[in-house]
């Protein structure tokens, strides 16, 4: 009887707590998805000058970027599109090599390109493919100064029979009569190999530009706008870690920041510190870039830094003009972390990949 009882009070316990505290499940709040309403494409960069229509001669190309317009009144750059979103009303005349690249065909005319993505045509844009042929070609600047490791761009003009010109430095075939001392790279942009002289020469359509005249220098002022690549013989390289203007001028890497050399430890200026994966993103970047026509770019082990540098060259402030305020990264592991090395006292040091230091690169031919 009295187990009953128990059992019964429990009920009413139960109900009583149900009611007096309900637990309330919220429906999630969904967000409505943007649907994209409207896509305007434009050429960009305009390449052609002197033309209020877009007229490219045959054999050119011409980038265009898309823009969607959204239902939430936002709007972004289309990025990822497919080569079948881009379309030409005549694939003769002209047609899309490259997603939002448009490249003239075998056929001169008016042609009309558009994009399509989620059922949504963009505008259209016109597009006259002319016979017009190069008269000139002329490269910008016509002479350039720079150290080895340096890279600068060089501009390809051409000028054609209907008295437009155009942007063709990615389109012609560039030439360096010593490629040991200076190579341009299939854009344009020219990059120092080793202390000389060369001449460079843009070719298009059987037009040779004007001859640049170009001198490589030795980077003594690393806190400038140069690396120094040093050849520690057979044509080894090691690079100092980078001033923050040197670095810019490359076209830039993930980095960590930057930190103040004032002249004690380092050249003045400010240098790029960097964690141990964006060492490794650094030289990754320096391959990307040609740096020095080396494309074998990679971080230095912890026997490079200490017994080829340090050892043989003492503090490579001294010796070279680096940075060397703070450690250098090897890519020698030692347990969880990493080992580093000053190249100011030779010291080594180990730890965990976030710290941020300096980072020499390397290439071995």
């Amino acid at each position: 009887m009295l187990k009953r009882i128990i059992t019964i009070l429990h009920f009413f316990i139960l109900i009583t707590l149900i009611g007096c505290n309900p637990e309330e499940v919220e429906n999630p709040t969904i967000e409505p998805t943007a649907i994209l309403t409207r896509i305007d494409i434009i050429p960009s960069p305009l390449k052609t000058r002197g033309t209020s229509q877009l007229k490219l001669a045959k054999g050119n190309k011409q980038a265009f970027i898309a823009t969607g317009h959204y239902s939430d009144g936002s709007s972004k750059v289309l990025s990822n599109l497919s080569l079948s979103a881009w379309r030409s009303s005549n694939e003769e005349t002209g047609f899309f090599s490259k997603p939002g690249v448009f490249s003239t065909g075998n056929t001169t005319g008016d042609v009309t390109v558009y994009l399509i993505k989620d059922n949504v045509t963009s505008n259209t844009v016109s597009v006259e493919v002319s016979a017009a042929v190069i008269t000139t070609l002329a490269v910008t600047p016509p002479a350039s100064e720079l150290a080895m490791g340096q890279m600068r761009p060089l501009t390809a003009i051409a000028t054609y029979s209907d008295g437009t010109s155009s942007d063709v430095s990615d389109s012609v075939t560039w030439t360096s009569e010593a490629l040991s001392t200076a190579t341009v790279t299939p854009t344009g942009r020219l990059a120092g190999v080793d202390v000389g002289h060369t001449t460079i020469t843009a070719t298009k359509d059987n037009v040779t530009s004007n001859t640049v005249s170009v001198e490589v220098y030795t980077c003594t002022l690393t806190g400038a706008s140069c690396i120094d690549i040093f050849d520690t013989g057979s044509g080894k390289l090691f690079t100092n870690s980078p001033s923050k203007i040197a670095l810019y001028n490359l076209g830039g890497s993930v980095n960590n920041g930057f930190t103040q050399e004032i002249g004690t430890s380092g050249p003045a200026g400010d240098f790029v510190w960097l964690n141990w994966a964006n060492a490794n993103r650094l030289c990754a970047t320096y391959s990307n870039e040609s740096l020095a026509g080396r494309t074998n770019w990679r971080l230095a082990t912890k026997n490079e830094l200490k017994l080829e540098l340090f050892n043989t060259y003492g503090n490579m402030f001294n010796a070279r003009g680096w940075p060397v305020r703070l450690n250098y990264w090897s890519s020698t592991s030692r347990g969880p972390g990493f080992l580093n090395v000053s190249l100011r006292g030779g010291n080594e040091g180990a730890s965990l990949g976030e710290e941020e230091l300096y980072a020499s690169c390397v290439s071995v031919p």
